[in-house]
């Protein structure tokens, strides 16, 4: 019965278009739920539920940020896979630690890079930083989502597995082409970073 429940779930998932890294995480949750209880998934009630997050808080030591992915992907369980109109969804909230960001000038980012020894980090962090992308997006990077005639880059399934377009400044696209030199890859702009490092022909 809980094996056809997660199909169930997961089918859920895809259909409202989740990532599958966030659903991942969610049936992760609801399998952490389940273990909790000791019980089929379909007999769980909302006071397991708050004995569960209770324990989760006061005895394991979960941060805030690990009991809204938890909350998130159990209520998602209940209410859409189970259909269930539960109040204690409502009733709880996890608190969200609000801290200032530390902002660099452009100066200084300048100056952390140059610092950096190879010519591989160096670009890396430049294109991270110059367009405005997450560590596993700029990763992912591939040559075909370079567009050099336009100066605009692809950036493929991003957060929540959506696809968008940002631009791409000059200085960039010649640290890219510099170091692209040193593997011609004919895919992935950094290949040695958990990529076939295969060497074949290409052009940037």
């Amino acid at each position: 019965m809980n094996a056809k429940l997660y199909d169930r779930f997961i089918s859920d998932l895809e259909l409202k278009g989740y990532a599958k890294r966030s659903i991942n995480s969610y049936v992760k949750s609801v399998r952490q739920l389940q273990r909790f209880c000791n019980k089929p998934l379909s007999k769980i009630t909302q006071a397991d539920l708050k004995a569960y997050w209770l324990a989760c808080k006061t005895e394991y030591g979960w941060s805030s940020a690990t009991l809204r992915i938890s909350y998130s992907g159990i209520k998602l369980f209940f209410s859409i896979t189970l259909v269930r109109k539960w109040k204690i969804f409502s009733q709880i909230r996890w608190q969200r630690k609000e801290s200032l960001p530390t902002v660099l000038s452009t100066k200084e980012v300048r100056r952390i890079i140059g610092n950096l020894p190879t010519l591989q980090s160096k670009v890396f962090y430049l294109t991270l930083y110059s367009l405005g992308l997450r560590l596993q997006e700029t990763i992912n990077l591939q040559v075909g989502d370079i567009d050099k005639d336009r100066l605009i880059v692809h950036i493929r399934n991003g957060k929540g597995g959506r696809d968008r377009v940002v631009p791409l400044p000059g200085v960039t696209l010649r640290g890219l082409r510099a170091y692209y030199k040193t593997h011609r890859n004919s895919q992935w702009i950094f290949p040695a970073l958990g990529h076939n490092q295969g060497k074949e022909a290409g052009t940037t």
